[in-house]
């Protein structure tokens, strides 16, 4: 059986995966912790925008060539 398309196992480098950082009430997030939320932030939201305008370029070149 093959492997399905997991959110968690995909695309993400060794060692960056979502740490929930066990830090004291207050303390900010280290810096590696704020970019992979930031970069997790950004894929999540451009997912759909990015699909339009795949999907519409595909069009056009299959209309226009």
């Amino acid at each position: 059986m093959g492997k399905g398309c997991d959110q968690q196992d995909s695309k993400i480098p060794v060692g960056w995966g979502s740490d929930q950082g066990i830090g004291g009430f207050g303390e900010e997030p280290g810096i590696k912790a704020q970019l992979t939320n930031l970069i997790r932030s950004v894929r999540t939201v451009m997912r759909v925008p990015l699909i339009a305008v795949n999907s519409i370029t595909i069009v056009l070149l299959l209309l226009f060539g």
